[in-house]
């Protein structure tokens, strides 16, 4: 939710009531307006659909698909993971073992994408199947010199994710590096573009690679009764339009992250050692709030405690975009999640000036309630998922580049496996991932579980900050603070 909205809603019912009503009167002008030269340019489109299929040179991209490409050769959509896995790498048979479980026995149709490579003809993306797929293509070592600690594999992430794949494959790679550590260990170093799938269907994709089904957490949704969902589409009929009309007449938020100049391309990678799944539960139940609540105030007193040692002036309030699954139970629960995009993203504001940190839990968990309650999500992740691809390139693309106008990074939080994995016989010790830095947004945030721990990382552009490691390292000193003066509040302690 953005300032601006936060701050008509603490209106008057009445008045609050009247600014939607205006609102659904401006928009409905508007589609006066525009509906006919959309619907002309929907004709179009169906016809190019035609075109494609008459010729028979592939089958057409989800239109919920097609903003992941409007991109920058600077910076591309590409999300990036990072396995560390005991022992040696045997190229040829993880090669191998990724042919058998996700190329030729996938009962799952979307995982045909992962030999199709993306092309645009008739004026349409498309999904074409590789020339004589090659998974040596996709799976291959890295040339260079084997890393000794974690400041050099994290510079080897930014040399691969600032580093091109060729267009006329699928947009996909892993990349294996030989490790010079403590242990004998090799990091598998995955880049996918989010045209593929977002971050849960990636957690399907890992279930499907490694040896043994993993235990997944499984989101327990309320189930709406008829009652409840004719409300709610009401509720996106009523409060939508102002919502939109907010955020397009809004300001620019105040970004202390906004790059002076252009990103440079040059992705920098960090991440925080593990933290405890059990010590935020603890502060979880302590507060009587959410994970989710106790995370974004740490990530909010991270981000202040960053700002202030930089000498640089933080906001009151920072505001940014979380992104969130908006797939079915009944869909996570299925053995195979489709490879495909299904979330959408929430603007938030995070309070970064409340030092306190239990205060800033409070107000958290109050902002992101409310932020739940509101329709806003429903109606933007509506437009993502079925205006934005619809509209000619141009406007697309200028629609997409808007986010970073209202947001000052991408928080993404994907509940990982629950147990070890392991892959060929080997643990996977490790497992982190990071969301794209979207509309050249100045950074992004990924809280990622697994096996009963949690890393927070951070991917930024190196126009933007050039230590992200001084921000995942105070991550870890607030969690810390925060863990102990939740523990000195708890009762009879």
């Amino acid at each position: 939710m953005t300032n601006y909205l936060r701050y008509l809603r603490a209106l008057p019912s009445f008045i609050y009531g009247v600014l939607c009503f205006c609102a659904i009167i401006v928009w409905v002008l508007i589609a006066i307006l525009t509906l006919p030269l959309y619907c002309l340019f929907r004709l179009f489109k169906f016809i190019q659909g035609k075109f494609v299929a008459y010729y028979n040179v592939g089958h057409l991209l989800a239109y919920k698909d097609v903003p992941f490409l409007h991109e920058t050769e600077n910076n591309r959509n590409f999300i990036n993971g990072l396995f560390v896995i005991n022992g040696k790498p045997d190229i040829d048979q993880i090669r191998q073992l990724l042919m058998e479980r996700i190329i030729l026995h996938c009962e799952e149709p979307t995982y045909i994408h992962m030999q199709q490579k993306i092309v645009k003809q008739y004026g349409r993306y498309i999904w074409q199947n590789e020339d004589n797929f090659d998974i040596k293509r996709h799976v291959v070592f890295y040339d260079g010199q084997s890393p000794c600690n974690e400041a050099e594999l994290q510079d080897i992430l930014s040399d691969l994710a600032s580093s091109f794949i060729p267009d006329d494959i699928s947009p996909w790679m892993f990349v294996l590096v030989p490790l010079n550590m403590e242990k004998e260990q090799f990091a598998a170093c995955m880049r996918i573009h989010h045209s593929l799938g977002d971050g849960f269907a990636l957690v399907g994709l890992i279930a499907r690679i490694v040896d043994r089904k993993p235990e997944l957490l499984r989101v327990q949704k309320p189930v709406a009764t008829p009652c409840d969902k004719q409300k709610q589409v009401w509720k996106v009929v009523l409060t939508g339009p102002l919502a939109l009309l907010s955020l397009a007449l809004a300001h620019s938020t105040k970004n202390p992250f906004s790059a002076k100049v252009k990103l440079s391309g040059e992705k920098l990678f960090s991440w925080t050692k593990p933290v405890c799944m059990e010590k935020i539960k603890e502060i979880k139940t302590l507060t009587g709030t959410t994970v989710n609540d106790v995370l974004s105030a740490c990530v909010a007193g991270a981000l202040r405690r960053y700002l202030k040692s930089e000498g640089l002036d933080y906001p009151t309030d920072m505001q940014i975009v979380v992104t969130i699954n908006t797939r079915s139970p009944r869909v996570l629960s299925q053995d195979s999640i489709p490879l495909e995009n299904h979330s959408t993203g929430l603007l938030c504001s995070l309070p970064v000036g409340i030092i306190d940190p239990l205060q800033r839990i409070y107000e958290t968990k109050h902002r992101m309630d409310d932020v739940k309650a509101s329709s806003d999500w429903k109606i933007f992740g509506w437009i993502f998922d079925y205006i934005l691809g619809t509209l000619p390139e141009s406007i697309g693309r200028f629609s997409s580049y808007s986010l970073n106008r209202h947001c000052c990074l991408i928080l993404s939080n994907v509940p990982g496996p629950l147990s070890e994995l392991e892959l060929n016989g080997s643990a996977i010790e490790t497992v982190i991932a990071w969301p794209p830095l979207m509309s050249d947004t100045s950074m992004s945030m990924s809280v990622f579980s697994y096996a009963g721990k949690l890393r927070m990382s951070v991917m930024t552009d190196r126009a933007v900050i050039c230590n992200p490691s001084k921000l995942t390292e105070m991550f870890i000193d607030e969690f810390d603070y925060m863990y102990a003066k939740a523990i000195s509040c708890k009762p009879n302690s």
